[in-house]
This record gives C-alpha cells, sequence and structure tokens, in this order.
C-alpha cells in the first residue's frame, strides 16, 4: 500500500512537472531504455529502426537489453494489440512494471523483518505484527521514495530484477536454496548485473561444502546446485546474443561499441568524477545531472565503506551485503553511461541503508510513550524530506535533464 501509494503521488507531480515544460507524462517515462524496451518488446529484437530511415534497421545494439522484461511486456500488452490500442506495448511495460514494484516491496519488507529477526539478541525472536507494519512502511519509504526510485513504475527492468534479486535473499536466508537458484534464472534472464548475484550462491555454496566437510553433515546438494542452476538464464541469452552478433565479436563486443560498456576496475568513474566534482552554472541543468551523478557515485562507495560497521555487529547478513556490494562494485567499476549510474546503483544502496532504517525504526519504539511519539514524529519528518530529495532527483534526471538516465 505504501509502495502504490508512493508510486500515484510521484506520477502526479511528475506530470505537473512535465507539463510546465510542454511535455506529457508519456514523454518522459518513455525516455531511453524504456524506448528500447518497448520496442523490442514490440518488433524483437531486429525488426525496429532507430534512425528517421526505416532501412537502417537495428543490427547489435539492441541485443544489450536481456530479454526477460521484454518478454513479459509482450504478453501483457497482448490484449491491448488486439482490441486496437494505441502504445500498446507502452501500457504492457506500465502493467508490468506496476506489478514487479509491488513484488519487490512486499520482498523487501520480508527481507526487512526476517533480518530483524536475525540480528537481534535471540536469534530468530518474535517480531510482532504492529513491528512488521511498521518496519514494512519505513522500507517502502526507504525504497519506493528514494532518489531515482521513479524508474520502478517506467518501461525498464529495474523492478523486475529487483524483486527477483530480493525474494532470492530471501530465499537464501531461509535456506530454500534451490528456490533462491530458480529465482536466479529469471534474474538472469533479466540484467547481466545478475553475476554478482551468482557469486554469492558461489559463496553459499563454499561456505555449505565447509560446514558439511567439518562436520559431516549431509551434503548441501541444494545449495551446490543453487548456482548452478541460477547461471542458465544468463549463459541461455548470451550464447544466443553471441552468435547473433557473432560478425562483430559477440554480446560483449556489442556491449563496448554499442554502449561504451566494458569493466574498466574504476577508471571512468574516477574520471568522470574529477570532470564533474560541482556545479559551475545553476542555469545548465545538465550540468546538475551530471554532478548529481558523481554525487551518487560518492556516495555509494562511503556507504559500501560504512556498511562494514553493520556488518560485522551483525546488523547485517553477509549474503544480503555481498550482493550490495558486488553490484555496487561491478557498476562503479565498468565504464559507459555515466549519468545512469544513479538508477544503476539504486538496488544496492537500498540493501546497504536496510540496517540503519531497521535501527531507526527501533530507535523509535522505545516503551515510554511520550519519547515513541516525539521518535516516530521525527522519523516521519526524515522520511518525508527524503521522499522529497528523491522525487527532486529523479524529477530533475527526467524532465529537466537532456539525456539518458
Amino acid at each position: 500500500m505504501t509502495a502504490a501509494t508512493l508510486g500515484l503521488i510521484q506520477v502526479w507531480a511528475l506530470a505537473g512537472w512535465a507539463g510546465q515544460n510542454d511535455k506529457s507524462l508519456h514523454d518522459v517515462m518513455i525516455k531511453w531504455d524504456a524506448g528500447w524496451m518497448t520496442k523490442i518488446a514490440e518488433f524483437g529484437y531486429f525488426g525496429f529502426s532507430v534512425s528517421p530511415d526505416p532501412r537502417e534497421l537495428v543490427q547489435w545494439q539492441s541485443v544489450a537489453f536481456f530479454p526477460g522484461y521484454p518478454v513479459l511486456v509482450r504478453i501483457v500488452s497482448a490484449p491491448f494489440a488486439v482490441f486496437g490500442g494505441e502504445n500498446a506495448a507502452f501500457a504492457g511495460a506500465l502493467v508490468v512494471s506496476a506489478a514487479a514494484s509491488l513484488v519487490f516491496a512486499w520482498g523487501l519488507a520480508r527481507l526487512a523483518v526476517d533480518v530483524w529477526q536475525r540480528s537481534g539478541p535471540v536469534p530468530r525472536r518474535v517480531v510482532s505484527v504492529r513491528a512488521q507494519a511498521a518496519m514494512a512502511v519505513a522500507v517502502c519509504v526507504l525504497a519506493f521514495g528514494a532518489p531515482m526510485a521513479f524508474i520502478y513504475w517506467m518501461p525498464y527492468s529495474e523492478a523486475l530484477f529487483s524483486a527477483c534479486v530480493v525474494w532470492t535473499l530471501v530465499m537464501v536466508l531461509r535456506r530454500r536454496f534451490l528456490a533462491a537458484g530458480m529465482l536466479t534464472l529469471c534474474a538472469g534472464l533479466t540484467r547481466l548485473t545478475v553475476v554478482a548475484v551468482l557469486l554469492m550462491l558461489c559463496a553459499v555454496a563454499a561456505v555449505e561444502l565447509w560446514t558439511w566437510a567439518r562436520k559431516r553433515a549431509p551434503f548441501p546438494a541444494a545449495a551446490v546446485s543453487a548456482p548452478v542452476v541460477g547461471s542458465l538464464g544468463i549463459a541461455a541469452y548470451v550464447g544466443w546474443a553471441d552468435r547473433q552478433v557473432a560478425d562483430i565479436g559477440g554480446y560483449f563486443a556489442a556491449q563496448e561499441r554499442g554502449w561504451n560498456s566494458q569493466f574498466d576496475f574504476g577508471a571512468g568513474s574516477w574520471t568522470w568524477i574529477r570532470e564533474h566534482p560541482v556545479v559551475r552554472d545553476l542555469g545548465d541543468h545538465n550540468a546538475v545531472a551530471y554532478v548529481l551523478s558523481s554525487w551518487m557515485i560518492v556516495f555509494v562507495f562511503a556507504l559500501c565503506v560504512a556498511s562494514l560497521w553493520p556488518l560485522l555487529r551483525g546488523w547485517l547478513p553477509w549474503q544480503v551485503w555481498l550482493t550490495a556490494v558486488l553490484v555496487a562494485g561491478s557498476v562503479l567499476g565498468s565504464n559507459g553511461i555515466m549519468h545512469a549510474r544513479p538508477r544503476l546503483l539504486l538496488m544496492p544502496v537500498l540493501f546497504l541503508l536496510l540496517p540503519f532504517v531497521m535501527r531507526a525504526v527501533q530507535w523509535a519504539a522505545t516503551p515510554d510513550r511520550p519519547a515513541r511519539g516525539r521518535r516516530g514524529a521525527l522519523l516521519a519528518v526524515a522520511g518525508v524530506l527524503w521522499c522529497a530529495l528523491g522525487f527532486w532527483v529523479f524529477g530533475w534526471m527526467t524532465v529537466e535533464f537532456q539525456y539518458g538516465i
């Protein structure tokens, strides 16, 4: 409910902001990757043009986008197309993103409660229904009020990928390893970043094997199978894409040639920060967006370091921490479109901020009623300010900024 309410408020506010700039909400929501996603869903990978000349068909750039999201959009948009609805793929994409966002919100709330139960002085302590509801509201405000969070409602694959990853983590913490592997398989059909999740599953399998070897426990077949099952999705798609664009060197060559995206150990991120440290001209809307991207890169790096504290204190399971840091590292360590960093870094930020939000909710839930009221009000004000900051950043990046996010 909290996620849906925030989404509706953001849609209404963004429509007003776009209208002041002589743009429609559709114009804002179909920008950049959203256009690629809906075109792939409607025409397939090689059936559309990105230039005014229809003879210039996409030959290799489109394969950078994994098929999970466009396939779901194609299925959901079929009824809209049958009945002659305009922008059927766009409508279907909004439905898929909205559904995936709600599943992600549910999973994040479930993950927060599970982590809260594990991090107390008594393992697996009972958390009251009221406390679970408060925690769910807090983490939904964190996630859907964050800078760039509106991307979850757009025709992008962020919501679907994040939903798969968060439920993978829930399954891992509950030791349902085969379910985690299947969810990772689905994530692997959605984003290349699934490599971080696969590495986490490999680490989990190694820990389980070590326990088996030392304690003569039953062989952890499910844990060992999970990364194997999880790798099938990404392996199948990259193999297919390699064959489609073999003439230019395969999938990763298409990534590099089409989007300048390759792992460079952070050289591109460092160069970007040096070139865009501060805003020199507030009237240059593009420059403001560039600096916002620089600040996001610095913030995430600092957050990865700061997250060692809750990790060592036992407030954040190492599986969640490792996944978030690996995703952040893969983004920060790669070149590519730097002003897309705030979007690509959103999920690891949410995971790494999770223990701090949990502690804030625990702090507000003091037995002292007057103190509880004051702390609750302070927490609510902080939530409102967080949402206001998040909306301003996203509105600027989508309405005022000229380029892609």
